[in-house]
């Protein structure tokens, strides 16, 4: 048997199986059995499951209803437990008295993509319009996803969220202010994929009491009902001006398509087209809460930035290059340390008069190995492999990035070397 096992690259153990088996029935035990249960335990046996069939036959004939929850009154008559219905109806459809139905529509599907109240929330979303003097033409738009009714338009040659936030206060004054937004991940309207940091327009929807909603990722349905500006390349080809295209956009905004407009099978108290279930009472409101804490966080991170020797005042906004002044110098000494300088270009090192220290080198010299030394509070970087002084610098004790001041012409060894 072990010969066989590895003559065949096989377990012993399968080996002995099979002999018991061609022991047992000969060649018809050789071939691969079912793996399936040989007693379930739930099943349901085969007199109570004719008897279910015999009582389904007999309500027919009487011209009674014979579904699963007639069955199961029977035997409740007589004292003994049905089955479940469920139960009953798979016998029935297995038995073939009862026939299959066919699949039936999800309940989701019945469900309107819609938010309930007017302006929660609000869509947009930008097209491509390419023109003839400004290939790059953006046209972004804004539309109430309970109605469907486009609220804004405008064409930019190119969009920004500076852009985006400029349009979307003009579409406020004109129309009110929403309760939320929704829009895809677009780093025009959020910095969530590229920065912890919140931007602009962010920020002035937190401080307006909008909240913000993002589709999901690599999901357009999310957001996919502001297509009220579809492109016409051939159309706006003759266009002379993002101006032109401007009034376009609004002119087409204008123009709600004729799906929009039905409103003949709808109830006489619902409003007949977008436009009046737009300005439908009830609206949703922003949330003064939200407006409310966002200017305390903001309050107090310019209270952190100002006040010396907090612990936020290490990390203020980056200070213009032609503002930058030296600073004061600090009586620290570090020894020699190594550091593998970062993908950013930056070396960190801790505990350096109290604090971490972030010290960048340059993107060019990323993953280089260099040696930081800190001398009565002048930083020197050194590369380990050449000599070449990557940066020689006071140290800024009131921050924690140390701005870049490579040294002019210092012991500058070539790369290659």
């Amino acid at each position: 048997m072990a010969g066989a096992a590895r003559r065949y690259g096989v377990s012993r153990q399968r080996v002995y199986k099979i002999k018991r088996r061609w022991d047992a029935d000969g060649d018809s035990g050789l071939p691969p059995r079912s793996r399936a249960a040989r007693t379930i335990a739930n099943r349901t046996d085969a007199v109570p499951a004719s008897r279910i069939v015999e009582l389904r036959k007999q309500l027919e004939k009487d011209g009674l209803d014979a579904g699963a929850e007639s069955i199961a009154a029977r035997p409740e008559r007589d004292g003994v437990r049905p089955p479940a219905n469920s139960t009953i109806h798979r016998i029935l459809v297995s038995a073939g008295p009862v026939r299959p139905e066919p699949g039936k529509r999800p309940k989701a599907s019945y469900t309107r993509f819609e938010a309930s109240p007017p302006d929660e929330p609000r869509q947009s979303d930008f097209t491509h319009w390419p023109i003839a003097t400004v290939p790059g033409a953006v046209a972004v738009s804004r539309l109430d996803d309970r109605s469907r009714n486009p609220l804004h338009a405008r064409a930019f040659a190119t969009v920004t969220m500076d852009d985006v936030q400029a349009a979307f206060l003009q579409a406020c004054a004109e129309h009110g202010i929403p309760a939320r937004t929704l829009t895809d991940n677009g780093t025009v309207y959020t910095t969530r994929p590229i920065s912890a940091a919140p931007g602009r327009f962010e920020r002035t929807l937190a401080l307006m009491g909008v909240r913000q909603s993002n589709g999901r990722p690599c999901h357009p349905p999310d957001a996919g009902q502001d297509r009220t500006l579809p492109p016409h390349p051939e159309a706006m080809a003759l266009r002379p001006s993002p101006g032109v295209l401007d009034r376009r956009a609004q002119r087409t905004a204008r123009r709600i398509p004729a799906r929009l407009q039905r409103g003949a099978a709808a109830p006489r108290a619902r409003p007949t087209n977008p436009g009046e279930a737009c300005r439908a009472k009830g609206k949703a409101l922003p949330a003064p809460e939200l407006a409310a804490g966002t200017q305390t966080k903001l309050d107090e991170q310019r209270r952190r930035e100002t006040t010396a020797g907090s612990p936020g005042a290490t990390r203020r906004k980056p200070i213009p290059k032609d503002e930058r002044a030296e600073p004061a110098r600090a009586d620290v000494t570090i020894g020699p340390g190594i550091h593998r300088i970062d993908r950013r270009g930056c070396v960190t090192q801790n505990n350096i008069a109290g604090k971490r220290r972030i010290f960048n080198l340059g993107k060019h010299n990323a993953g280089r190995m260099a040696e930081l030394l800190i001398d009565h509070g002048r930083a020197v970087a050194t590369d380990l492999e050449t000599g070449e002084i990557l940066a020689d610098q006071t140290l800024d004790a009131t921050r924690e990035y140390q701005y870049r001041k490579p040294a002019n012409d210092v012991n500058d060894a070539p790369r290659q070397m």
